[in-house]
């Protein structure tokens, strides 16, 4: 399996290393919207600290297949995205929910988009599937 740049520093590094990325992802989750605190995220970070979740580790990638889509061609293949950046995975305990944490992170768009210099760059415009 090929795994993106970071996933392959965390797997070398201690425990010390790893516990500075969650509390980095934790950091970031904060301020996802242009880079201030909001208090969405404030909220949300009290939660992924919280009792109530159990980390289980780092996620450096995931695969999908589509359920339903208005263009069908998205519906035959496996889908795999590999994350540009550290994702946590966590469980809610008191449900049969997963969380996919990464403050970058965005389905069917790319906060690149958001950047008015890109403007131009058509690759990240109409994009599909998870990205970040």
């Amino acid at each position: 399996m090929i795994l993106p740049k970071w996933a392959n520093i965390i797997m070398w590094g201690d425990g010390k290393m790893r516990k500075k990325i969650v509390d980095a992802v934790h950091v970031a989750t904060a301020i996802f919207k242009k880079g201030k605190e909001t208090k969405e995220g404030k909220e949300f970070q009290k939660l992924i600290k919280s009792s109530k979740v159990e980390l289980i580790g780092f996620c450096p990638l995931i695969h999908y297949i589509r359920v339903d889509s208005s263009h069908a061609d998205d519906l035959q293949p496996i889908w795999e995205h590999k994350f540009s950046a550290p994702v946590l995975l966590y469980q809610l305990k008191d449900a049969p929910v997963m969380l996919l944490i990464n403050p970058n992170g965005a389905y069917n768009h790319s906060i690149l988009a958001d950047i008015p210099d890109n403007d131009h760059i058509e690759e990240i415009r109409n994009l599909r599937g998870i990205i970040g």
